[in-house]
């Protein structure tokens, strides 16, 4: 019997579960960063949440949290989906839908952060 390899895996569910877990530390680091700094500055009025917004290091930020974020809950979706939908044949139904949903929310948190920042 072959021995197979550490570093590469061959369950079928490997790169979804390495995907899940690289996100989760992303938006977990990304959340700190943020928490940190919306903590430190006290409180904001629309200009100065649209100021720290604009800021590119902040927007940069923000947008690889949107990313990130909603990489990691399309991942959580897709499998609450196929954990407890019993129907096989719908499965692949509600998880396209669903990740359709995740990515017109990131698009349109994009476009709004690019907005802010003036690129669109």
């Amino acid at each position: 019997m072959a021995q197979i390899s550490a570093k590469h895996p061959r369950e079928p569910g490997f790169g979804h579960w390495r995907w899940q877990r690289i996100s989760a530390v992303a938006t977990f680091g990304l959340m700190l960063y943020f928490t940190y700094l919306v903590a430190s500055m006290g409180p904001l009025d629309y200009s100065a949440a649209m100021a720290f917004v604009a800021a590119p290091q902040h927007a940069v930020a923000l947008a690889i949290l949107v990313i990130a974020g909603l990489f990691h809950a399309a991942l959580g979706v897709q499998m609450i989906i196929e954990d407890y939908i019993p129907l096989a044949t719908g499965r692949l139904a509600l998880v396209t839908i669903a990740r359709g949903v995740f990515a017109i929310a990131a698009m349109a948190s994009l476009v709004s952060v690019g907005m802010i920042v003036g690129l669109i």
